[in-house]
């Protein structure tokens, strides 16, 4: 049960639902006569797929039937051997895997219903430092998923939660890990303290971390002076329109960067047309900026998904002119731009998008 299982479900977990979670495989454990064959058996089935899916979809459908397997696996060894040593690094397969099927079916559980199983684990008294370790750590990314830029305070909680990890645990090889996660939250992280976290962990005697935070100190400054003055951005588009924001005062403009190829971004696509169907006729323009590298398959994202809205391509990916000018290092990004052509928000997705959007269009 190694660390690389964690970060290929957190990948996963990006991905956008395409239908309803497959049922646990009906699978005979008969032949695994003793715990230890069982576990190797579990063990092993916890190896990812080595086949490459030719399609994103083919993907999802594997991901999906290699977790219900898993987790049809590390349930029935909880039901054969429920005291064994190895139960708790069970308990927490089933977590894993059921909180990420849950996701793929569309359905978003909550945080907060994972952590007495993660506390179980934690607090028991025989399961393995290393699994209570795992346990810990899966614990602070419950709440990171209750991080939201409309409420500053699960910003400060999932930082506590982190400080206390690393404290805790500072021996562990989930630290870097840790740290990693703490800077990709502190990117988004709107408060007071997050500002001074940031600046904290610039002047951090580990370099790594130095050096990471010191791109988001400098990625922060870009994006507040940014904010100071209307945005310029000019282009012609892949229809041969010219797209001057400057012509655009008086709406409100969501900048899209995107890329076909971007699992998260196809995901939130359909919420993007969906608002754009809903306040283009109130006000409301997107620009889209591909950091495709193929022109035929985002020309394909755009007829499959009805993006009607003008789109910049150099082929560039992410050395894209556009996008590198103003210093974008993740997508999906959605800039969102006021009336008076400035500026506002840079990274809201799903609901709070739609509900910011509406909040410019009645300024």
């Amino acid at each position: 049960m190694q660390l690389p299982r964690l970060l290929t479900l957190a990948a996963l977990a990006a991905l956008a639902p395409l239908r309803a979670a497959d049922p646990a495989p009906a699978t005979d454990f008969s032949a695994l006569k003793t715990a230890d064959e069982f576990w190797q058996h579990l063990t092993k089935l916890e190896q990812p797929p080595t086949n490459k899916p030719a399609t994103r979809e083919e993907g999802l459908a594997q991901a999906r039937e290699w977790m219900s397997s898993v987790k049809a696996a590390a349930e029935a060894f909880l039901k054969a051997y429920p005291e064994d040593a190895r139960r708790w690094e069970a308990k927490l397969v089933v977590l894993r895997t059921s909180t990420q099927l849950q996701r793929f079916a569309g359905q978003k559980p909550p945080p907060a219903d994972e952590r007495p199983v993660l506390d179980a684990v934690i607090n028991s008294a025989d399961a393995p430092a290393k699994t209570k370790t795992e346990a810990a750590f899966m614990r602070v990314l419950t709440y990171m998923g209750e991080v939201d830029k409309t409420k500053p305070e699960t910003f400060v909680a999932f930082h506590q939660a982190a400080a206390a990890f690393l404290a805790k645990y500072a021996d562990s090889p989930l630290t870097e890990q840790m740290r990693a996660t703490q800077l990709r939250i502190l990117a988004n992280d709107p408060t007071p303290q997050g500002a001074e976290l940031m600046d904290k962990l610039a002047a951090s005697p580990d370099a790594k971390t130095a050096e990471a935070a010191k791109k988001l100190v400098a990625k922060r400054d870009k994006i507040a002076e940014l904010k100071t003055q209307p945005l310029d951005l000019k282009f012609t588009s892949i229809h041969s329109k010219d797209v001057d924001l400057a012509l655009l005062r008086g709406k409100v403009v969501l900048v899209d960067f995107w890329a076909s190829w971007c699992g998260p971004c196809m995901a939130e696509m359909p919420n993007v047309v969906g608002i754009y169907q809903q306040l283009h006729p109130k006000g409301l323009e997107i620009i889209g900026i591909s950091l495709d590298e193929d022109k035929e398959k985002m020309q394909d994202a755009i007829k499959k998904n009805g993006m009607e809205w003008p789109q910049y391509f150099d082929g560039g990916g992410w050395k894209n002119k556009i996008s590198t000018g103003f210093g974008i290092d993740s997508i999906p990004a959605a800039w969102l731009i006021d009336k008076k052509g400035k500026l506002r928000e840079t990274d809201l997705r799903g609901q709070a998008l739609g509900e910011a959007i509406v909040k410019l269009l009645g300024e």
